[in-house]
């Protein structure tokens, strides 16, 4: 099987927003997370912890994608997408930890990237059973 990026290819996924502007724990005003300034998009995988998310993403000098950890605090504007950028498939291809970190271009891609859109929306604001559910359904494969 081919496994090269052609033009036109897709993957469903999960993307958002860092937040411009945050106080921190000590409260210190800060712009952005320590590899993204604020604003920038970020693709979000399907790692969810009690501390936060993994997202990819350019970093601060734009010079490569990087993954962080990053509360969901600081991200704002979860939204279900599809990306066709083949320097983003490439990254999502070639991932090191678990081939099964992003969705792919199928109908039931679609639907699961969808409804972890909406999951990491509930526990944004404070759902507890939703994260729970996650945990048990989704992170129980990593552990």
């Amino acid at each position: 099987m081919n496994n090269e990026i052609k033009l036109g290819m897709m993957k469903y996924c999960v993307i958002g927003n860092i937040v411009k502007e945050y106080t921190d724990e000590n409260g210190i005003l800060r712009h952005g997370t320590k590899c993204f300034p604020g604003g920038r998009k970020v693709f979000i995988t399907r790692r969810l912890w009690e501390d936060g998310v993994l997202v990819m993403g350019l970093n601060r000098y734009k010079s490569k994608y990087v993954y962080e950890n990053v509360p969901l605090s600081c991200i704002e504007n979860i939204r279900f997408s599809k990306t066709f950028k083949p320097r983003i498939l490439e990254e999502m291809k070639f991932t090191n930890e678990f081939p099964d970190e992003w969705w792919m271009y199928k109908e039931e891609d679609r639907i699961g990237a969808m409804e972890y859109a909406d999951t990491l929306n509930r526990v944004k604001v404070g759902d507890r059973e939703a994260f729970e559910k996650y945990k048990c359904e989704i992170m129980s494969i990593y552990y």
